[in-house]
């Protein structure tokens, strides 16, 4: 039972963190069984905070497949001087997809309408307002039904934005098509993209191997033509070696030469070269994963639009860091977990030293009350932290401070049968100071709620 999100309709989002990239994979849901099931979803809260969802899923034995999820949120005015300003948004998302027993062949299309209104508050934010639209369909046809040998999939993707405050109407297209081949101790995939309306065409390579069970090698490059005939290749390699008593060892190194954006016309970034290399432990109590790694310096672009207490961020230097990242079991039911990153060489605006996060969750079935393993519960409490940095941005050319903060956030869930109540509280040692100077933090906001699945 993860923690409850009304974020739109995945049922996971992956993020994997590599050197000089974060890949971000959003996986939506796919209703495998022919009974129809319904969801509904409601939160409320301080701030005026209210959230509505409703869905509805249905396959058939043939293979076709409908889902339909809507959602509307919205949030009231902060305290004075904070970035919380009245926000409201509203997603629809259709899915149909063809998908025959076996599972060789299949074809999905989704519609995707995004609306977010933003009004201006305090003097530090402005308001904004966007309409977006997405529409993806995509075939694929493999020829095993187990995820191993030949897999061909095509995709047509269309995106368009409306009524943008902050950049100017667009629309934007891309087909894609991927070929793999898969074997139970090698992947191999080519990716091809041709884009329009300023989005790039790129040629994609990606393999993993393990040729002897303690070895992982992985690695992928890519080579992009951007518009104005800027063009840009990137890199990326992975080796990982398994050791006895349950350690490993992986080394990471990326390489690029490319555009920070596909629709601004700036030149190339400086050829970077990022590396970074780990030493884990992993125990049926305990994992634990240290790493260290450095950065090229690199230049970001400016702040996120219509904040006013910050409009741009200066250059990054040569960096080098430090990560932890452990988890422990301290009995059955309740873990311990958390990270620590502090860049001991360099580092960046809002890339504080010594920025770490800690939580004890408790999580049970409890199998031995209820047999049929209908409820659960579990409840977190979480603590984030990171010291003071003279590295908070800048305006009009003046550097801005980051204050040293820790904030406390509490989750309990209880789950029985296709039901789940929540409750979130963020801030509850009502922590004064915020991550961007100028603006305020939200103090002990608490939200409720609960979701409902149900078949028909």
């Amino acid at each position: 039972m993860a923690k409850e999100t009304f974020t739109g309709p995945l049922e996971r989002v992956d993020v994997l963190i590599l050197p000089a990239a974060l890949q971000v994979y959003l996986v939506t849901s796919r209703h495998r069984s022919t009974e129809p099931k319904t969801q509904v979803g409601i939160l409320t809260g301080q701030q005026d905070i209210a959230e509505y969802r409703a869905g509805y899923t249905v396959r058939t034995r043939s293979g076709v497949g409908v889902a339909l999820v809507a959602d509307w949120a919205s949030i009231g005015s902060g305290l004075q001087g904070s970035s919380t300003t009245p926000f409201g948004t509203s997603d629809l998302w259709l899915k149909a997809d063809y998908v025959p027993p076996g599972g060789r062949v299949g074809a999905s299309f989704q519609l995707v309408a995004s609306s977010w209104h933003r009004r201006a508050g305090g003097g530090v934010v402005d308001g904004w307002l966007q309409d977006r639209r997405d529409r993806i369909l995509s075939v694929f046809l493999a020829d095993r039904e187990d995820g191993l040998g030949w897999r061909l999939t095509g995709t047509l993707a269309k995106a368009g934005l409306s009524h943008d405050t902050a950049v100017a109407p667009r629309t934007v297209s891309t087909a894609i098509v991927e070929v793999s081949r898969t074997w139970p101790t090698m992947t191999l995939a080519g990716t091809a993209r041709f884009g329009a309306g300023g989005l790039p065409q790129q040629f994609e390579a990606r393999a993993g191997w393990m040729p002897l069970s303690p070895i992982t090698l992985s690695g992928e490059v890519r080579q992009s033509f951007y518009s104005l005939d800027r063009r840009g290749a990137q890199a990326y390699g992975m080796a990982g070696l398994a050791l006895p008593l349950g350690f490993s060892a992986r080394a990471e190194v990326a390489w690029r030469k490319d555009a920070q954006s596909a629709f601004m016309a700036t030149r190339l970034v400086t050829q970077q070269v990022d590396v970074a290399g780990w030493l884990r432990l992993d125990h049926p109590r305990l994992m634990i994963e240290v790493g260290r790694g450095r950065r090229d310096p690199f230049a970001p672009f400016g702040f996120a639009a219509g904040v006013k207490t910050v409009d741009s961020m200066s250059a990054t230097p040569l960096t080098e860091f430090l990560a932890v990242r452990a988890s422990v079991n301290v009995v059955p039911g309740l873990t311990l977990s958390g990270w620590y990153f502090d860049p001991i060489v360099g580092g960046g605006d809002f890339e504080p030293p010594r920025h770490a996060r800690v939580s004890a969750t408790f999580y049970s079935k409890f199998w031995r009350v209820f047999k049929s393993g209908i409820f659960a519960l579990r409840g977190e409490i979480a603590m984030e932290s990171w010291s003071r940095s003279a590295l908070g941005g800048l305006q009009a050319g003046a550097q801005r401070p980051l204050t040293g903060s820790s904030f406390v956030d509490g989750n309990i869930e209880m789950q029985l049968a296709g039901v789940t109540l929540f409750w979130n509280v963020q801030n509850f040692n009502i922590m004064r100071s915020s991550f961007v100077d100028g603006l305020s933090y939200p103090r002990s906001i608490q939200s409720y709620g609960a979701r409902w699945f149900f078949t028909n």
